[in-house]
């Protein structure tokens, strides 16, 4: 595996194989430890591959705060696959010319999300139940990596107050910059606790995620009864 290669995934499962123990992702008492996290995203990602999910395909992710959102996002990355993160809470109007410009053919969501869907032409994954459904729970190596620096990693729409929202394409080599600029700035290590506050649709959500997870820290979940009063 070249190092000018690596994409955010790599990082993450790197710190998974060195540390599976370490605790990853917090919210209130559930606790999911690095390793756990990667089989899971692991299990998503080949699920979304024998979907036809690749390099260059965006796929909808509508989900609250939680520890799924960023195992979710991170089985659509080792998918080769480029999330587009919506906030549930938006309007149905706001959620509909979020999924039809990015034309996805997949939405990831929880199953009390669903009615809050609008309808369209793509196919709705509920991941609580899929993972009861699912016959793809032993796949929990790691798929065969898709992804360089150049594809998209994720794409994030502004707020639209001036106009119809934009989506903006990152590539996940302009991820790894963000990451790597993060973590020098903050000197973020293994041992920092982070939090998880901002909106799964606002791009602040990228900050709290991902150099934490690419270090082998731990992130805690802000519950939605706090995260309207911080």
């Amino acid at each position: 595996m070249s190092l000018d290669d690596l994409c955010i995934q790599d990082l993450v499962q790197l710190q998974a194989t060195a540390t599976p123990t370490a605790v990853a992702i917090v919210s209130g008492n559930n606790h999911v430890a690095y390793g756990e996290l990667n089989a899971r995203a692991n299990q998503l990602a080949h699920r979304l591959r024998s979907l036809g999910i690749g390099p260059e395909v965006p796929v909808g992710l509508c989900m609250e705060r939680s520890v799924e959102l960023p195992i979710a996002a991170l089985g659509i990355l080792k998918a080769g696959g480029a999330y587009v993160a919506l906030d549930p809470a938006d309007p149905a109007h706001r959620l509909s010319v979020l999924l039809e410009d990015s034309a996805v053919p997949l939405v990831l969501t929880q199953s009390h999300l669903v009615s809050k869907l609008p309808v369209g032409k793509w196919q709705t994954i509920i991941l609580d139940r899929s993972n009861r459904d699912s016959n793809t729970h032993d796949f929990t190596t790691p798929p065969a990596r898709n992804t360089k620096p150049q594809n998209l990693a994720y794409i994030v729409f502004t707020s639209g107050s001036t106009g119809r929202p934009k989506g903006v394409q990152i590539t996940h080599g302009s991820l790894l910059n963000l990451v790597a600029w993060h973590q020098h700035a903050f000197s973020v290590t293994s041992e920092d606790r982070a939090t998880l506050q901002a909106s799964p649709g606002f791009d602040a959500a990228v900050w709290e995620l991902w150099p934490y997870l690419a270090a082998g820290a731990s992130v805690y979940v802000v519950d939605e009864s706090v995260a309207h009063f911080a």
